[in-house]
């Protein structure tokens, strides 16, 4: 028997694995070694530069949620005793100004105060008309989970399912909540010089789909165990929290505040370019945690900002930036408060407000967040009076606020952008030249809380393009305040509030910021690799396949000239040769047709 002769294509195949094996391991070196190539990882420190004509954001569509509006709980209702004052068997009725509109609505329940679980078995929204009055036909049931009714634990929150309900910016929303049985209130205590919330008697049932103002005996300015409110279908592009205390929520100012004016600055913009920004300021916080005991954190200062910031900030929908104004109150706290006889240091000093601030720096940067510093205002003592407590002042508060201010506005904070409101806000008009000092137009009377005039002027100091959107027009300015010639401090005034109205140009220049500060660290190749291994890795398997394709057609072309070969050889055998062709017969002459011609 001679010897086994392989199939024609297990010879092709053969011959073909070496090429495809070499240009294969080629493939894989190419390609792992752009993969290790390294990321090259800087920190620019840079101004913040303001958005350009070219800049394009996300936009929410109706599958994105933004927060339109919140009310941080700080405390639960109390009798003076301070012992829970409880609702039971009534209803209530909070009322809450949403900053962007949207085609359908979710609502955030917090029982974060409550010392028990709390069921509503009835909760409704609308459109408030006047007071506790909602517009007739307004009024929509809210489920949660399905559910009319919900319960939700001590300390937790709830959101409601998704409702069905066309608002519009600056609208007042009515949200209607019917306790069943007995419940400890959490409430937010803001502001006097207005009311928030209504509700009836203990006892009056559920009255959540009642338009009438009348069975709402009584109203305040706690807020409700209503959190938050968040809208789908907006053409805003997202949500800015201002995170402070009392400056940031408007007390001694009836709730007006800065984040509510900067509001009615966006509002002005189209709606496409506006973005939400939310108010979770609550009086008496303070940024660090503190002894029990020692600060308003257990009669309505809310808890502390690294403690809360989670819950009232990173988890909110739809939020892209926000705004951390706190420290004042650590300071004040950590001399002592009302008792300057105790400090209690370390608590309230520099260093642990700056580990505290950088704590909530690091957080948001690991939720793809952007945060901005503000700069503690000026403040000076208090006599007391208009219904409040003296409050002291010193020279070593005001060294620590030095320092903190200073921390925060220096490249190594670790902020995206810093806002020097405390700038602007000092006795650096008009002549005089005391920038540790209130400006007295811009405060009320406790020299630390803004008045609408100082309000006004915070939020015309703010650039609306650090948040990546154009520039906002500003509001009127309610006082006369000239910056003292010659007064430094009067200069970087001036241009903190050209900044704040400064239109967004295509270059890079400074905006409502103390020039250099420190970006968190940019990936500046984490992209372009990717793209650059996806194109090689595509383009050799073209080359591959091409190569692949000419040597299979080249093994064809061999083995049918192989086969001919071979065929000629069979068909002659050991010494035969093909016959000769034979010629062709002759062909017979045609026979000629018969003569035309006669």
């Amino acid at each position: 028997m001679g010897p086994r002769r392989r199939s024609p294509v297990i010879r092709a195949v053969r011959a073909l694995l070496a090429p495809v094996a070499i240009i294969a391991a080629t493939v894989v070196v190419l390609v792992s070694a752009l993969g290790a190539s390294p990321t090259t990882t800087s920190t620019t420190t840079t101004s913040v530069a303001p958005a350009t004509s070219s800049t394009t954001t996300p936009t929410a569509t109706a599958a994105n949620w933004l927060t339109t509006w919140t009310s941080p709980m700080d405390y639960y209702f109390t009798e003076r005793d301070l012992k829970p004052l409880p609702a039971v068997d009534a209803t209530f009725r909070d009322l809450a100004r949403v900053a962007v509109g949207g085609r359908a609505v979710k609502l955030q329940l917090s029982n974060t105060w409550s010392l028990s679980p709390t069921t509503f078995d009835a909760v409704t929204v609308g459109v408030e008309q006047s007071g506790a009055a909602v517009v007739p036909g307004s009024i929509v049931p809210v489920t949660f989970a399905g559910q009319p009714s919900v319960t939700i634990p001590a300390g937790a929150r709830v959101m409601s399912d998704p409702i069905a309900m066309t608002v519009h910016a600056g609208e007042t929303l009515a949200i209607s909540l019917s306790v069943s049985g007995a419940a400890t209130v959490s409430i937010h205590n803001c502001c006097v010089g207005h009311v928030d919330s209504y509700g009836t008697r203990n006892g009056a049932g559920n009255l959540t789909s009642d338009p009438a103002a009348t069975p709402f005996v009584y109203g305040d300015f706690n807020m409700r165990w209503l959190s938050a409110i968040a809208v789908s279908g907006s053409s805003a592009r997202g949500t800015v929290v201002a995170f402070g205390d009392s400056i940031t929520e408007g007390f001694n100012n009836a709730g007006l505040s800065w984040p509510t004016l900067l509001q009615r600055r966006i509002g002005r913009l189209a709606p496409s370019e506006q973005l939400a920004v939310v108010d979770e300021g609550i009086a008496g916080n303070t940024v660090s945690v503190f002894p029990r005991g020692t600060t308003f954190a257990e009669l309505d200062g809310g808890l502390p900002g690294v403690t809360r910031f989670g819950p009232d900030a990173l988890a909110l929908p739809g939020v892209r930036d926000v705004v951390v104004f706190l420290g004042t109150n650590d300071i004040w706290f950590g001399a002592g408060g009302s008792n300057l006889a105790h400090p209690i240091a370390p608590y309230g000093t520099a260093p642990r407000i700056e580990a505290a601030l950088r704590a909530l720096i690091d957080r948001a940067h690991a939720h793809g967040l952007k945060i901005f510093g503000v700069t503690l205002l000026p403040r000076a003592t208090f006599v007391g009076g208009n219904g409040e407590e003296p409050e002291a002042w010193t020279p070593s508060d005001q060294a620590t606020m030095d320092a903190v201010n200073a921390w925060i506005l220096s490249p190594s904070s670790g902020f995206d952008g810093t806002i020097d409101l405390a700038a602007v806000m000092g006795d650096v008009y008009n002549g005089a030249c005391r920038p540790t000092t209130p400006f007295a137009p811009y405060y009320t009377v406790d020299n630390l809380h803004p008045n609408t005039a100082g309000q006004t002027v915070m939020a015309n100091a703010i650039s609306t393009t650090l948040f990546g959107m154009p520039q906002a027009p500003t509001l009127p300015p309610l006082v006369a305040a000239t910056p003292t010639p010659g007064c430094p401090a009067a200069v970087t005034a001036e241009r903190v509030l050209a900044e704040g109205s400064a239109p967004a140009t295509t270059t890079t220049t400074t905006t409502t910021t103390i020039p250099s500060r420190r970006a968190h660290p940019v990936h500046h190749r984490a992209g372009s690799n990717a793209t650059a291994r996806l194109l090689v890795a595509v383009a050799l398997t073209i080359l591959i396949g091409l190569i692949v394709i000419g040597l299979v057609a080249r093994r064809r072309r061999a083995l049918r000239r192989q086969r001919a070969r071979e065929a000629v050889r069979a068909y002659r055998g050991p010494g035969r040769f093909p016959p000769s062709p034979r010629p062709p017969s002759p062909r017979p002459p045609s026979p000629r047709p018969p003569s035309s011609r006669r």
